[in-house]
């Protein structure tokens, strides 16, 4: 019995042309591309190559990823350096929109429990002072002027708040004064949409 010739079995081999599995561009799904424009990319692959394989194995794949649009395209477009917010997935200190005016505050929070209304004039302290300590003699006055209605022991209001188990503000000291935890920051910009404050906060803690 007549054996078949190794040429019938490699011919897509030899002949390049014979079969879509012997065009690389296609291989790569460049199915648009003609040959001249992979041979392009196909040179600045290579000339990639021969830059990132002298680079630290740490840092090999960073500096793919940075000349992939100068292997497709001939160009390289630097990446817009990600803020914090873009990092966190969120706004890191700047909450969604809200300024943490007070009277806004009040129009969208109008219908809070008096522990809730307790926070909320901290989300304002917060979003003027940022972590700032502040006494519960401000929650105090900052709830006559604006007619809330709060707990009559607010101190321990403060010093029992959890979120998910977890202390929302830290005592310091005697005499009522308190800043909100790590968690207790994240808690008051994702409850009342409030940015970190930057201004600078009473040496007392009293605003008067």
């Amino acid at each position: 019995m007549l054996q078949p010739s190794p040429l019938v079995k490699t011919a897509s081999v030899i002949c390049p042309l014979t079969s879509k599995h012997d065009k690389p561009y296609l291989k790569a799904g460049l199915t648009s591309l003609d040959r001249k424009q992979f041979g392009e990319i196909e040179g600045r692959l290579l000339e990639v190559n021969k830059v990132v394989e002298k680079l630290d194995a740490s840092i090999r794949v960073a500096a793919f990823e940075f000349l992939k649009p100068y292997i497709v395209g001939g160009t390289i477009t630097a990446s817009k350096p990600k803020s914090e917010d873009d990092r966190t997935g969120g706004d890191a200190d700047t909450g969604s929109g809200s300024s943490g005016n007070l009277e806004e505050l009040l129009k969208n929070y109008n219908d809070l429990k008096p522990s809730e209304n307790a926070k909320l004039l901290s989300a304002h302290w917060y979003s003027m002072y940022g972590s700032a300590p502040f006494k519960t003699k401000w929650i105090d006055q900052a709830a006559a002027d604006s007619g809330l209605t709060i707990p009559s022991s607010v101190d321990m209001t403060f010093r029992q708040a959890k979120d998910k188990g977890k202390l929302l503000y830290q005592p310091l000291g005697k005499g009522g004064l308190l800043k909100p935890t790590v968690v207790g920051e994240q808690y008051l910009k994702t409850t009342f949409k409030v940015k970190k404050g930057t201004q600078t906060p009473p040496s007392d803690g009293v605003v008067e």
